[in-house]
C-alpha cells in the first residue's frame, strides 16, 4: 500500500473487485450498453477525432468510442485497475481494434498530454477519486480548446433497482454496515447533480450540465443468471464482505434476489429500469 491519493481504490479494482469484473466482462457489457450509446449520443464524436475514456475498465466503452472515430482517431483508455487494463488489451486486439491503446494511470494525479483530447469520457469511472476537483481540473488540462467531457454516473440510489433490491436482502439478512458519507468515493458519490457541476466549475469547465436519462440494464438470461451476477458486483457484495458474511449467507442472498428479479425477465432478458445521469461540460474555445 502506498500513501497516493487513491491507492485503496486501486488495490481494490486491481484484485477482489476488478478481477470479478474481468470474469463477468460479457454478461457487464451488454448489461451496460445503453449506457455507452447515451454517452456517445451525448459526446457527438467525429470521425479523426482523439478520447480519453476515464476509469475504462475491462474496455467496452474504449472500443465502442474508437469504432465512432474510426482508424484516423484515436481513444486512450485510462484506468488504475492492472486486471481490468490486461483484460481490454485483449477484448480490443480480439476486435482487430489498432486505434486503441490502454494506460495504467491515477486520472486525479498522473500528467495528462496537455491540449491533446478532443473528448474526455466516462463510463462509471469517475466517482472514485479522494479529491474530485484536483481530478477535473487535471482532466481539463488534457481537453483541447472547445473539447467536451461527456460522463455516465448513477442517479440517486434509491430509483436504481438493480442496487436498491441486494442491498436490502443482504442488510436484512446481515445487518448494515456503518453509514458512509454519500459523497465518499463510491458508485453513488456522484449521484447530487448540483455537487457534481459545481465541482467541475471549481475545476475550470464552462456550460457544465446534466440530463437525467431513464436507461435500463438489459441482461441476457434468467434472474437466476442476474442475481448470481449482483452478489459479485453490486452492494450485496460489498455488505457480505463488510458483514464477514458465510457462504451460507450468500446462496440465501442470491436466492432471494432471484425471487425479486424474476419480476423484471422479459422475453429472455433480466431487464431492470435504472437512473443514469449525463454530465456534459467544456474547455472554452
Amino acid at each position: 500500500m502506498t500513501d497516493a491519493p487513491n491507492a485503496e481504490q486501486a488495490e481494490f479494482w486491481s484484485d477482489g473487485a476488478g478481477l470479478d469484473w474481468v470474469t463477468f466482462e460479457n454478461k457487464l457489457d451488454a448489461q451496460f450498453a445503453g449506457a455507452n450509446a447515451a454517452l456517445i449520443d451525448a459526446a457527438r464524436p467525429k470521425s479523426g477525432q482523439s478520447v480519453l475514456d476515464i476509469g475504462c475498465g475491462t474496455g467496452a466503452t474504449t472500443r465502442d468510442f474508437a469504432q465512432a472515430v474510426g482508424p484516423n482517431g484515436s481513444v486512450l483508455g485510462l484506468d488504475i485497475s492492472t486486471s481490468m487494463l490486461a483484460q481490454a488489451r485483449k477484448s480490443a486486439a480480439s476486435q482487430g481494434l489498432t486505434n486503441t491503446s490502454f494506460t495504467c494511470a491515477d486520472a486525479q494525479t498522473s500528467p495528462l498530454e496537455s491540449a491533446k483530447y478532443n473528448h474526455i469520457v466516462s463510463r462509471f469511472g469517475v466517482m472514485f477519486f479522494a479529491d474530485p476537483v484536483a481530478a477535473f481540473t487535471n482532466l481539463y488540462s488534457g481537453l483541447t480548446a472547445g473539447g467536451q467531457l461527456t460522463m455516465a454516473c448513477w442517479g440517486p440510489f434509491k430509483e436504481n433497482p438493480w442496487f436498491t433490491l441486494p442491498r436490502r436482502i443482504a442488510t436484512d439478512l446481515l445487518g448494515s454496515p456503518p453509514s458512509v458519507d454519500p459523497r465518499a468515493p463510491g458508485p453513488f458519490a456522484f449521484a447530487e447533480a448540483d455537487y457534481v457541476l459545481e465541482i467541475l466549475t471549481k475545476a475550470g469547465f464552462s456550460s457544465a450540465s446534466v440530463t437525467t436519462l431513464d436507461i435500463p440494464l438489459v441482461l441476457p438470461g434468467d434472474a437466476a443468471n442476474a442475481a448470481e451476477l449482483s452478489s459479485y458486483i453490486g452492494p450485496a457484495n460489498s455488505v457480505i464482505r463488510a458483514q464477514n458474511g458465510t457462504a451460507k449467507d450468500k446462496a440465501q442472498i442470491v436466492a432471494a434476489t432471484k425471487t425479486k428479479l424474476q419480476a423484471f425477465e422479459i422475453n429472455g432478458t433480466v431487464t431492470v429500469p435504472a437512473k443514469i445521469h449525463i454530465y456534459t461540460a467544456h474547455k472554452p474555445a
